[in-house]
Protein backbone atom coordinates (compact mmCIF):
# COMPACT_ATOMS: atom_id res chain seq x y z
CA UNK A 1 0.00 0.00 0.00
CA UNK A 2 1.46 3.40 -1.02
CA UNK A 3 1.73 6.53 1.11
CA UNK A 4 -1.27 8.11 -0.66
CA UNK A 5 -3.41 5.12 0.31
CA UNK A 6 -2.18 5.30 3.91
CA UNK A 7 -3.09 8.99 4.11
CA UNK A 8 -6.50 8.17 2.67
CA UNK A 9 -7.05 5.44 5.24
CA UNK A 10 -5.91 7.73 8.07
CA UNK A 11 -8.20 10.56 6.83
CA UNK A 12 -11.17 8.22 6.46
CA UNK A 13 -10.63 6.65 9.88
CA UNK A 14 -10.50 10.09 11.50
CA UNK A 15 -13.63 11.29 9.66
CA UNK A 16 -15.51 8.09 10.50
CA UNK A 17 -14.61 8.24 14.19
CA UNK A 18 -15.44 11.94 14.45
CA UNK A 19 -18.69 12.03 12.45
CA UNK A 20 -20.26 8.56 12.41
CA UNK A 21 -22.56 9.26 15.39
CA UNK A 22 -23.69 12.59 13.92
CA UNK A 23 -24.49 10.97 10.56
CA UNK A 24 -26.31 8.07 12.25
CA UNK A 25 -28.42 10.51 14.31
CA UNK A 26 -29.13 12.56 11.17
CA UNK A 27 -30.51 9.46 9.45
CA UNK A 28 -32.32 8.17 12.56
CA UNK A 29 -34.14 11.47 13.08
CA UNK A 30 -35.53 11.21 9.58
CA UNK A 31 -36.40 7.50 9.60
CA UNK A 32 -36.97 6.67 13.28
CA UNK A 33 -35.90 3.10 12.50
CA UNK A 34 -32.64 2.20 14.27
CA UNK A 35 -31.66 -0.80 12.16
CA UNK A 36 -32.27 0.92 8.82
CA UNK A 37 -30.53 4.03 10.15
CA UNK A 38 -27.42 2.01 10.93
CA UNK A 39 -27.42 0.49 7.43
CA UNK A 40 -27.88 3.84 5.71
CA UNK A 41 -25.21 5.52 7.85
CA UNK A 42 -22.82 2.78 6.80
CA UNK A 43 -23.78 3.39 3.17
CA UNK A 44 -22.95 7.09 3.63
CA UNK A 45 -19.44 6.14 4.69
CA UNK A 46 -19.00 3.70 1.82
CA UNK A 47 -19.77 6.61 -0.53
CA UNK A 48 -17.49 8.86 1.54
CA UNK A 49 -14.60 6.47 1.01
CA UNK A 50 -15.17 6.41 -2.75
CA UNK A 51 -15.38 10.22 -2.91
CA UNK A 52 -12.64 10.96 -0.36
CA UNK A 53 -10.57 12.93 -2.88
CA UNK A 54 -13.45 15.41 -3.26
CA UNK A 55 -14.08 15.91 0.46
CA UNK A 56 -13.87 19.47 1.79
CA UNK A 57 -11.82 20.26 4.89
CA UNK A 58 -14.96 20.89 7.00
CA UNK A 59 -16.76 17.75 5.88
CA UNK A 60 -19.79 17.31 8.19
CA UNK A 61 -22.17 19.30 5.93
CA UNK A 62 -20.77 17.34 2.97
CA UNK A 63 -21.55 14.08 4.82
CA UNK A 64 -25.07 15.33 5.56
CA UNK A 65 -25.48 16.05 1.83
CA UNK A 66 -24.47 12.47 1.04
CA UNK A 67 -26.84 11.19 3.74
CA UNK A 68 -29.65 13.29 2.31
CA UNK A 69 -29.20 11.65 -1.12
CA UNK A 70 -28.93 8.17 0.45
CA UNK A 71 -32.21 8.83 2.30
CA UNK A 72 -33.87 10.01 -0.92
CA UNK A 73 -32.79 6.81 -2.68
CA UNK A 74 -34.08 4.75 0.24
CA UNK A 75 -37.44 6.56 0.19
CA UNK A 76 -37.82 5.80 -3.51
CA UNK A 77 -37.09 2.13 -2.82
CA UNK A 78 -39.54 2.06 0.10
CA UNK A 79 -42.38 3.34 -2.09
CA UNK A 80 -42.33 0.00 -3.88
CA UNK A 81 -42.58 -1.90 -0.57
CA UNK A 82 -45.57 -2.11 1.80
CA UNK A 83 -45.86 0.80 4.24
CA UNK A 84 -44.13 0.16 7.55
CA UNK A 85 -45.30 1.70 10.80
CA UNK A 86 -42.99 4.49 11.96
CA UNK A 87 -41.73 3.99 15.50
CA UNK A 88 -41.18 6.89 17.88
CA UNK A 89 -37.56 7.84 18.47
CA UNK A 90 -35.72 6.72 21.61
CA UNK A 91 -35.77 10.34 22.85
CA UNK A 92 -39.56 10.48 22.65
CA UNK A 93 -39.98 7.11 24.41
CA UNK A 94 -37.55 8.12 27.18
CA UNK A 95 -39.24 11.51 27.59
CA UNK A 96 -42.68 9.87 27.88
CA UNK A 97 -41.39 7.63 30.69
CA UNK A 98 -39.42 10.30 32.55
CA UNK A 99 -41.65 13.33 32.04
CA UNK A 100 -45.11 12.81 30.51
CA UNK A 101 -45.53 16.55 29.82
CA UNK A 102 -42.26 16.67 27.87
CA UNK A 103 -43.27 13.52 25.96
CA UNK A 104 -46.55 15.22 25.02
CA UNK A 105 -44.59 18.26 23.83
CA UNK A 106 -42.54 15.99 21.53
CA UNK A 107 -45.78 14.51 20.16
CA UNK A 108 -47.09 18.04 19.48
CA UNK A 109 -43.88 18.96 17.65
CA UNK A 110 -44.05 15.70 15.67
CA UNK A 111 -47.57 16.57 14.57
CA UNK A 112 -46.61 20.13 13.71
CA UNK A 113 -43.62 18.91 11.70
CA UNK A 114 -45.82 16.36 9.90
CA UNK A 115 -47.96 19.24 8.65
CA UNK A 116 -44.96 20.84 6.92
CA UNK A 117 -43.49 20.08 3.52
CA UNK A 118 -40.36 17.93 3.34
CA UNK A 119 -38.39 21.04 2.32
CA UNK A 120 -39.52 22.92 5.44
CA UNK A 121 -38.82 19.91 7.64
CA UNK A 122 -35.31 19.50 6.26
CA UNK A 123 -34.18 23.10 6.77
CA UNK A 124 -35.60 23.07 10.31
CA UNK A 125 -33.85 19.79 11.10
CA UNK A 126 -30.51 20.93 9.71
CA UNK A 127 -30.49 24.09 11.82
CA UNK A 128 -32.45 22.90 14.88
CA UNK A 129 -31.33 19.29 15.19
CA UNK A 130 -28.02 19.07 13.42
CA UNK A 131 -26.92 22.48 14.70
CA UNK A 132 -25.64 23.71 11.35
CA UNK A 133 -25.26 27.41 10.61
CA UNK A 134 -26.98 28.80 7.52
CA UNK A 135 -23.91 28.48 5.31
CA UNK A 136 -23.50 24.78 6.09
CA UNK A 137 -27.25 24.14 5.82
CA UNK A 138 -27.21 25.82 2.40
CA UNK A 139 -24.38 23.48 1.30
CA UNK A 140 -26.39 20.43 2.38
CA UNK A 141 -29.51 21.73 0.63
CA UNK A 142 -27.56 22.70 -2.49
CA UNK A 143 -28.70 26.33 -2.49
CA UNK A 144 -27.36 29.80 -1.77
CA UNK A 145 -27.06 31.03 1.82
CA UNK A 146 -29.71 33.69 1.20
CA UNK A 147 -32.10 31.08 -0.14
CA UNK A 148 -31.52 28.90 2.95
CA UNK A 149 -32.15 31.94 5.17
CA UNK A 150 -35.50 32.63 3.50
CA UNK A 151 -36.46 28.94 3.63
CA UNK A 152 -35.60 28.79 7.33
CA UNK A 153 -37.55 31.97 8.12
CA UNK A 154 -40.63 30.72 6.26
CA UNK A 155 -40.36 27.21 7.69
CA UNK A 156 -40.13 28.57 11.25
CA UNK A 157 -43.18 30.72 10.62
CA UNK A 158 -45.13 27.72 9.25
CA UNK A 159 -44.00 25.53 12.15
CA UNK A 160 -45.16 28.11 14.69
CA UNK A 161 -48.51 28.33 12.90
CA UNK A 162 -48.77 24.53 12.83
CA UNK A 163 -48.02 24.37 16.57
CA UNK A 164 -50.81 26.90 17.19
CA UNK A 165 -53.22 24.87 15.03
CA UNK A 166 -52.58 21.20 15.87
CA UNK A 167 -55.53 20.02 13.75
CA UNK A 168 -53.88 21.10 10.49
CA UNK A 169 -53.77 18.51 7.72
CA UNK A 170 -50.57 16.48 7.43
CA UNK A 171 -48.68 16.65 4.14
CA UNK A 172 -45.81 14.26 4.88
CA UNK A 173 -45.33 11.03 6.81
CA UNK A 174 -41.65 11.49 7.79
CA UNK A 175 -40.87 13.86 10.65
CA UNK A 176 -38.75 14.54 13.72
CA UNK A 177 -39.13 17.03 16.56
CA UNK A 178 -37.24 20.27 16.11
CA UNK A 179 -37.83 22.45 19.19
CA UNK A 180 -34.80 24.70 18.59
CA UNK A 181 -36.12 25.67 15.17
CA UNK A 182 -39.11 27.54 16.65
CA UNK A 183 -36.88 30.36 17.91
CA UNK A 184 -36.83 33.49 15.72
CA UNK A 185 -34.03 33.84 13.20
CA UNK A 186 -31.19 35.85 14.66
CA UNK A 187 -29.36 38.38 12.53
CA UNK A 188 -26.03 36.80 13.56
CA UNK A 189 -26.89 33.92 11.20
CA UNK A 190 -27.27 36.28 8.26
Amino acid sequence: MGSVDQRGVAWFTAVYEEHYDAVRRYVLRRLRDPSTSEELAQEVFVITWRRRTRAPEHCLPWLYGIARRVLANDRRAVRARPEAMALPSDDVLRDRREDPARGAQHVDVHRAMDALSETDQEVLRLVGWEGLDLGDAARVLGCARGTARVRLFRARRRLAKSLENPDSERENAVSAPCPAAVEPLEESHA
